[in-house]
């Protein structure tokens, strides 16, 4: 292999940076070094990386592929001396889990906490991705499994049903749907929502749903977790749709009324996802496990 992590890193810093100076500059190296780095990468792999203009730098098509692999080979590279370093203080188990926030916030806490009560010298690198992204992330092993929700089936991957949670209407207290006992999502499309995360499972069933209903959802705003829909929601700005068990504290302390959702999705699936066919270490066993096991 004629090429290192560094080629790599600097490699990932010009299409980051859009320019070979900027990239140069962030790196703390300079710019004729850099050059050179992706010029010998080019001619490694005997494919042009970069097109070269007088604002900058874009990547071309090899460019792009190289930099979906050089990513998680860095991250990869970064995870083990990580990992070893945990070894040579003692610890004698490394997992790494990539889970969607819902799984985060309402499930993990405890479980995590019971795990590091009976393997404590097992260490859990847990990370939030979208569920698309975490079955890339198992898929080419930059995750040893992960928690995701519903996906389309994907090569090379399993999934075992993990946990349910309820996706719950959050409205103010002045809100006309507020005392509802129920609420049914066609009588919500009209209306102003709060979202998270574009192209999020979440997100991806809701506009499945209103499709439909032949209907199209007003997404006024759209945020990255769901203690910030709430409080958009909380503002006025619009309703959102979450799950229950993520949001009960943000709900509590904002004055938020939450009301089920009638619709049969709104009872979802959250499963645990693995390579197919690949066991896991044994560390990871544990935990996987550990979480298979939890009530």
């Amino acid at each position: 292999m004629r090429f290192d992590l560094r080629d790599l890193e600097l490699f990932v810093a010009v299409a980051e940076a859009g320019s070979i100076a900027r990239a140069a500059e962030r790196s703390h190296t300079v710019a004729s070094a850099v050059s050179k780095r992706i010029s010998d990468l080019e001619e490694t792999f005997g494919s042009s990386l970069l097109a070269r203009g007088a604002k900058g730098v874009e990547l071309t098509a090899a460019g792009h592929a190289l930099l979906v692999r050089a990513r998680a080979m860095l991250n990869q590279a970064r995870q083990l001396d990580d990992e070893m370093r945990r070894h040579a203080s003692g610890t004698r188990g490394y997992v790494r889990v990539f889970a969607n926030i819902s799984a985060i916030v309402e499930f993990l806490p405890a479980a995590l906490a019971s795990f590091a009560t009976k393997h404590p010298d097992v260490h859990v690198h847990l990370e939030e991705h979208l569920s698309s992204a975490i079955a890339v992330a198992v898929a080419d092993n930059s995750a040893d499994f992960g928690i995701v929700g519903e996906l389309p089936v994907i090569d090379g991957l399993e999934t075992i049903p993990f946990r349910h949670d309820e996706l719950v209407l959050v409205t103010r207290p002045d809100h006309p749907l507020s005392t509802r006992d129920v609420v049914s999502f066609a009588e919500l499309t009209d209306l102003s929502f709060i979202g998270v995360h574009a192209g999020s499972s979440l997100y991806n069933l809701l506009t499945r749903a209103a499709a439909n209903l032949d209907a199209t959802i007003n997404w006024r705003i759209q945020v990255t977790s769901f203690d910030a829909a709430c409080a958009m929601v909380a503002a006025g700005l619009g309703i959102s749709i979450v799950p229950r068990g993520a949001t009960t504290a943000y709900v509590r302390s904002l004055s938020l009324h939450a009301v089920p959702l009638s619709d049969g999705w709104a009872q979802r699936q959250l499963f645990l996802c693995t390579r197919a066919g690949i066991p896991l270490h044994s560390a990871a066993r544990l935990l996987f496990e550990h979480l298979r096991g939890q009530v």
